[in-house]
């Protein structure tokens, strides 16, 4: 009655978590690089914490890492 067909889609790379820095003076802000896919190098997300959900917010993103190691020093400086 019904055929099941299995995907022929080759699974996708997962990108993975290098390095992190998190930073917890007023706010919970942590700066992660996000190594991509083969060949496209890496970037680094600046995310929130949301204190009430748990769930890390994204705020910013750059292929610096000295940029984005200061925005999030920034940001958990930063009154609520």
């Amino acid at each position: 009655m019904f055929s099941h067909t299995r995907s022929r889609h080759a699974a996708m790379p997962v990108a993975t978590t290098r390095d992190l820095v998190v930073f917890n003076y007023r706010r919970a802000v942590r700066a992660r690089q996000v190594m991509l896919c083969e060949g496209a190098g890496s970037v680094w997300l600046v995310e929130l914490l949301d204190p009430q959900s748990g769930i890390w917010i994204w705020q910013s993103e750059s292929r610096d890492g000295e940029i984005a190691l200061d925005y999030a020093k920034r940001l958990s400086l930063m009154l609520s």
